[in-house]
């Protein structure tokens, strides 16, 4: 004799019965505007391959002066440039 399953949670609802659901308001934006939010600080991912001995240095670095690893490289970056010019 075969179980009919667990009574666990019902089964997730089908497609047309989600849409057919209120639509969500979507604000227009401005014309010409790409976007409404815009981040005070864009921030991009850095990825590069170093030494280990490199990293292991930053993140000791970090450490001993209590800021975090982005900040220690645009300290670094400020005092190469200063070093060999502005990039």
């Amino acid at each position: 004799m075969m179980a009919k399953g667990l009574k666990i949670a019902e089964p997730p609802r089908r497609r047309r019965e989600v849409e057919a659901e209120a639509a969500p308001v979507v604000e227009t934006a401005v014309p010409g505007e790409l976007f409404s939010q815009i981040a005070e600080h864009e921030k991009v991912q850095f990825n590069k391959r170093i030494p280990r001995g490199t990293a292991d240095g930053y993140e000791i670095l970090a450490i001993r002066t209590r800021k975090r690893v982005p900040d220690l490289l645009v300290e670094a970056l400020q005092l190469l440039e200063e070093k060999y010019g502005k990039a």
